[in-house]
C-alpha cells in the first residue's frame, strides 16, 4: 500500500463523511448549529480560500472533527449507520494520525498502510459508497498509482522542502530512541553541527529525514526554516547500483538547490544563500556528505550565518568541530520485523511464510541491515533465488563499503587487514603488537576506521576504560567476498598473533615459576598482555647490552599504558643495569607512585623489591634497600624476599638478624633460590668474621664464624653442588679462617684440628676449588697457614696444594703437547644447546667442547643442560693450533 493508495482511501472515508453530513444533518439544520464550536474554526479555512457559502462548511473539516459531529446528531442518522458510527469511533484513535501523515506528507509509521485498510473495512454498510468503490478498486488493481502532490508543504508553520519518505511501505523501524536523541539535541541546539554517521545501507537517511519531520510538527522547535539537500549520486536496486539522474555533486549546486525555496529564480552560490538565510532560524540538513571534501563544509559553516544549525549523515564523518551520533546495525526484532513488513507489502508470499527462526537467520546473514533486508526482498521479488541472493552479495557490499575503503590511506587498509587476519575483537595495545605502524598512526587509522563505520568498539568487560575494536559485519563481508586480501599477507599477521600468544604464555609460565624473576612482567588483567610483551622484549634487548633499544621499547609500553607501574619499574631495571644510578631511583620512585595510586598492593611490593637491590647493589646504599627489601618481604614472605633481606642485613652489619633470615629462607626454598641463600648463608658467616677480626679484634670468635661459614658450604659441595660462586665463597670462607689464627696472639696450635679438617676437604677437591676465582690468592694464605700450623699432618697438605700449583703454572698460558691425552677434571661453565666451556684453571677463557663430546649423550631437545656439572675431560689441539676437548665425561648426576 504505497502512499498515493493510501491517500486516495483516506480521501474516499472523508468525502463520505461529508456526504453523510449534508444529506443526513444539514438537510434540516443550518450549518453553524449543526457544527456547533466546530463551525468558526472551518468558517476561517472557508474564507481564506477566498470562497462563499455557496461551497459548503463541511469541506472544510478534519476527518476527527466530521466523524465527532456525525456522532453528535446519531439522531438524525439512519440507525444502521448510528450504531457502525458508535461501534467504530475507538478506531478513530488510530485512524485520525494515519490520515494526518498521509495528508500532510509526514513519514508514515510501522503498520499504517494495514491499519487504514483494517479500519476502514469496518465501514460496511450502503452509506460509504465512495469508499466501496475505492477499496474494489484498490483490490482489483494492485498497481493502481493515483495522481498524489504532497499537501501542506507551505501551510506548515515551519518553512522546509522534505522530500517524501522512501520507507513508507513499512515506516521507519527500529530507530526510534535514536531519533529522540538526536532530536533533543537540535531542540537544545547547544551543539551546531551534528552527523549521523554509519557504513552505507545502515539508515542514516530515513533517520535524519524521520528527525526533520519531528522538528517540523514540534510546537516548541526553535526553527523557523528546515532545509533538506541529497548529495547521493548512487542508489542500489535489485537489478544493481544505478546513478542518480541529475544528481547534485557539490555544495554549489546544493546552495542554488536550497536557495530555490525561498525564490523559485534563484542562481546564486553559498554566499547568496547566507545573505538569504540571515536572522532566519534554520536547521540545515545535507545528506550523503561523504562526497564532499572536509575543506569544503569549514568554508560551508564558516560563510552562513551562526542562525544556522546543520543535522549531516555520513559513513566517514566530518572530523572537524561536529558530534558525531553513531548508527549501528537494528537489533535482531526489528530486523526481524521490517523484513516481514516490508516482504508483505511486496507481496513476497514465500518470505512472508517463512518460519520465525529462518527469518533470523537471514537478517543475521544480511547483518541486521536495513538497505540489505531491502535488497534482499526486492530481489526475491525480482525472481532471485532466496538462497542465492543471500550468497550473492558482492554488488550490495560494493555500494556499501567500496567508496569508504578506497578512500583510506595504506596505513589503515593494513589495520582492517590485521583485524580481518585475526578474526575477533582486540584491543588497541594488541593492535600495536599485531601492526607494524607507530602508536600515532594508529590511533589515526583508528580513528578513520571508526569515520568511516569500518570497526565498532565496545567496552572490555575485564576493564571499564578499555575498548575492544572489531570489524563490523559489513566491512569483514566486503573484505571476504568482494576485495580478499593476501593470503600471504593473512598468514604474516596470523604468525606474528601466534608468536605473542606464545610470548604471553612464557610470560605466565615464567611468573609461576619465579614470581621475582628480573624478566617476569606481571600484569594487572589480561588487557595488559601486549604491554607486557613489549616490556619482556625491552628486557631482552638490555641483557643483551642494547639498552638504548631497551629504553625505546619502555616508552612505547608507556605510550600505551602510563598508568601502569610495570613500565616504570622495567625502566629502572634497565637504567640500574645501564648504571645511571639517579635515573633509576627517579623510575623506580614514579613506579611506586603510581602503584599507590592505584592501590596495588602487589605492585608497591614488587617495585620495592628491585628497588632495594638497585639501592644496595648500584646506588650502594644498603641501609635504604633493607628498608624497601623489608616492604617486600611483609607481603611475599617467601625465601627469595627472606634471602634478600637477609643478605642486606648481612651488609649493614646486622649479623643476627641477617642470619635468622637466611636460615628460614633455607628452610623454605627450592632449586635456584635455595643454591642461592646458602652462599649468601656462607658469606654471611664470612663477612661476620671479617668483622669481628678487623674491627672488634676478636680474632678466636671470627675464626669460629668463618669455620661455620666454610662447613656449611663444604656440605653443600659434598652433596652435589658445583656451583661456582659457592666454591669461592667457601674457599674464601677457609682464607678468612687463616687470617684469623695467624693474627698475633692466637694460638695456631690450638686450630690445628679445624686446619685439618679444612685443609684436607680442599686437597680432595683441587680441581673444584681452583676454577673459582678465590684461587687466585689462595695459595698465599696456604703459605701462611703452612708457617703458622705446628701439624705435620696439615704442613704436609699445605705442601701438596702449593706442588699443585707450582705444576699448573708451569703449563699455564702454555699449553702445549705436554697436556695432550691427560684427562683432567672441571666444571661446565657454559652451554650452549650443541657445545660449551669447560672452566679449568689451565684454560682461563674456558675450553671449548662439541656437545658430541659427551660421553653418552644423546643430542636433541630433551638433552638435559649440563652447566656447572663437574666433568673430566681430555684435552686436544686442532690443526689451527687452538686447543678442544673432543671426550667429556660428566661426573654424577647432580644439578645445579
Amino acid at each position: 500500500m504505497t502512499r498515493s493508495r493510501l491517500y486516495v482511501l483516506l480521501d474516499s472515508i472523508e468525502a463520505d463523511m461529508r456526504n453523510v453530513l449534508i444529506r443526513y444533518v444539514l438537510d434540516h439544520s443550518d450549518e453553524e448549529t449543526a457544527l456547533g464550536g466546530n463551525y468558526e474554526k472551518a468558517n476561517l479555512r472557508r474564507e481564506s480560500e477566498g470562497l462563499d457559502e455557496s461551497v459548503s462548511v463541511v469541506q472544510y473539516l478534519d476527518m476527527r472533527e466530521a466523524y465527532d459531529i456525525l456522532n453528535r446528531h446519531r439522531d438524525s442518522l439512519p440507525a444502521e449507520l448510528g450504531r457502525e458510527l458508535r461501534e467504530n469511533t475507538p478506531s478513530m484513535d488510530s485512524l485520525v494520525p494515519i490520515r494526518n501523515r498521509v495528508m500532510h506528507g509526514r513519514p508514515l509509521q510501522a503498520g499504517d498502510p494495514e491499519t487504514a485498510v483494517r479500519i476502514c473495512r469496518d465501514f460496511s454498510t450502503r452509506y460509504w459508497s465512495t469508499l466501496k468503490v475505492t477499496l474494489d478498486h484498490l483490490d482489483l488493481d494492485p498497481s493502481w498509482e493515483p495522481a498524489f502532490e504532497k499537501q501542506g508543504r507551505r501551510t506548515d508553520r515551519i518553512l522546509h522542502n522534505l522530500p517524501l519518505p522512501e520507507y513508507d511501505e513499512t515506516g521507519l523501524i527500529g530507530r526510534s530512541e535514536d531519533c529522540k536523541k538526536i532530536a533533543t539535541h537540535l531542540l537544545r541546539r547547544r551543539e551546531p553541527m551534528l552527523t549521523i554517521t554509519g557504513e552505507g545501507g545502515i539508515g542514516k537517511t530515513a533517520t535524519a529525514l524521520e528527525v526533520a519531520y519531528m522538528l517540523v510538527d514540534n510546537p516548541e522547535s526553535p526553527y523557523e526554516c528546515i532545509l533538506w539537500v541529497s548529495l547521493k549520486m548512487e542508489r542500489l536496486t535489485a537489478s544493481g547500483v544505478e546513478v542518480i539522474v541529475n544528481a547534485i555533486r557539490d555544495l554549489t549546486g546544493a546552495a542554488m538547490k536550497l536557495g530555490q525555496i525561498f525564490d523559485r529564480d534563484f542562481t546564486g552560490g553559498i554566499n547568496e544563500l547566507a545573505e538569504a538565510l540571515d536572522g532566519v532560524e534554520t536547521l540545515l540538513v545535507i545528506d550523503n556528505l561523504e562526497t564532499v571534501d572536509g575543506e569544503e563544509i569549514v568554508a560551508l559553516y564558516e560563510k552562513l550565518p551562526d542562525s544556522v544549525n546543520y543535522l549531516f549523515t555520513s559513513r566517514v564523518g566530518v572530523g572537524q568541530f561536529e558530534r558525531r551520533i553513531p548508527l549501528g546495525p537494528l537489533k535482531e526484532k526489528d530486523a526481524s520485523s521490517l523484513f516481514r513488513q516490508f516482504s508483505r507489502s511486496r507481496g513476497v508470499d514465500r518470505l512472508v511464510r517463512l518460519a520465525p527462526n529462518t527469518v533470523v537467520e537471514v537478517v543475521k546473514r544480511l547483518r541486521y541491515s536495513p538497505l540489505a533486508v531491502r535488497w534482499y526482498v526486492l530481489s526475491v521479488e525480482s525472481g532471485e533465488q532466496p538462497n542465492l541472493a543471500l550468497q550473492s552479495q558482492e554488488a550490495l557490499l560494493d555500494f556499501c563499503v567500496r567508496s569508504v575503503y578506497e578512500a583510506m590511506t595504506p596505513s589503515t587498509q593494513s589495520v582492517l587487514l590485521v583485524l580481518f587476519a585475526v578474526e575477533k575483537d582486540v584491543t588497541f595495545e594488541e593492535l600495536v603488537i599485531l601492526t607494524d605502524t607507530t602508536i600515532d598512526r594508529l590511533r589515526l587509522s583508528i580513528h578513520e576506521l571508526l569515520n568511516g563505520s569500518m570497526v565498532r568498539l565496545e567496552t572490555d568487560p575485564d576493564g571499564p576504560l578499555v575498548s575492544r575494536i572489531s570489524l563490523t559485519e559489513a566491512a569483514k563481508s566486503y573484505l571476504r567476498r568482494v576485495n580478499p586480501p593476501n593470503p600471504a599477507a593473512v598468514n604474516t599477521i596470523l604468525e606474528r598473533e601466534l608468536e605473542f600468544r606464545r610470548s604471553a604464555e612464557r610470560r605466565r609460565n615464567d611468573e609461576k615459576a619465579r614470581k621475582l624473576a628480573p624478566n617476569v612482567v606481571r600484569t594487572r588483567t589480561g588487557n595488559d598482555e601486549p604491554v607486557a610483551h613489549i616490556l619482556r622484549k625491552a628486557l631482552s634487548e638490555s641483557k643483551e647490552g642494547e639498552f638504548q633499544k631497551g629504553l625505546e621499547l619502555v616508552e612505547k609500553a608507556r605510550s600505551m599504558s602510563p598508568d601502569f607501574w610495570e613500565v616504570d619499574r622495567v625502566q629502572g631495571f634497565i637504567l640500574s643495569a645501564r648504571g645511571s644510578v639517579e635515573g633509576a631511583n627517579s623510575a623506580y620512585s614514579s613506579a611506586l607512585r603510581k602503584a599507590k595510586a592505584g592501590d596495588d598492593e602487589l605492585g608497591g611490593a614488587v617495585v620495592a623489591y628491585f628497588l632495594a637491590g638497585h639501592l644496595a647493589r648500584k646506588a650502594h646504599e644498603p641501609h635504604r634497600a633493607v628498608e624497601y627489601a623489608r616492604i617486600a618481604h611483609e607481603y611475599f614472605a617467601v625465601a627469595e624476599t627472606a634471602q634478600t633481606l637477609g643478605s642486606y642485613l648481612i651488609w649493614v652489619r646486622e649479623f643476627t638478624d641477617g642470619q635468622n633470615y637466611l636460615e628460614w629462607a633455607l628452610e623454605k626454598a627450592e632449586g635456584r633460590i635455595k643454591l642461592i641463600t646458602l652462599t649468601a648463608l656462607v658469606d654471611s658467616w664470612r663477612r661476620w668474621a671479617e668483622y669481628l677480626l678487623d674491627h672488634e679484634h676478636r680474632a678466636i670468635e671470627a675464626a669460629e664464624k668463618s669455620h661455620a661459614g666454610f662447613s656449611i658450604g663444604d656440605q653443600g659441595i659434598r652433596s652435589g653442588i658445583s656451583d661456582m660462586r659457592l666454591v669461592d665463597a667457601v674457599l674464601e670462607s677457609f682464607a678468612t679462617y687463616i687470617r684469623c689464627i695467624s693474627t698475633s696472639g692466637v694460638d695456631g696450635a690450638s686450630k690445628d684440628a679445624q686446619s685439618l679438617h679444612m685443609i684436607k676437604r680442599v686437597s680432595t677437591q683441587l680441581f673444584t676449588f681452583e676454577a673459582c676465582r678465590a684461587w687466585r690468592y689462595f695459595p698465599g694464605y696456604v703459605g701462611r697457614l703452612k708457617r703458622v700450623t705446628a701439624s705435620p699432618a696439615v704442613q704436609e697438605l699445605c705442601d701438596r696444594i702449593l706442588e699443585y700449583v707450582r705444576s699448573a703454572a708451569e703449563v699455564d698460558g702454555v699449553h702445549d703437547d705436554s697436556i695432550r691425552d691427560e684427562t683432567l677434571q672441571g666444571i661446565v661453565l657454559s652451554w650452549r644447546g650443541t657445545f660449551g666451556f669447560i672452566s679449568h684453571p689451565r684454560f682461563p677463557s674456558g675450553l671449548f667442547f662439541p656437545g658430541s663430546a659427551i660421553e653418552g649423550a644423546v643430542l636433541g631437545e630433551g638433552m638435559v643442560d649440563p652447566t656447572g656439572k663437574a666433568v673430566e675431560f681430555i684435552p686436544t689441539r686442532e690443526a689451527g693450533g687452538r686447543m678442544r676437548a673432543d671426550w667429556v665425561q660428566i661426573l654424577g648426576n647432580q644439578e645445579v
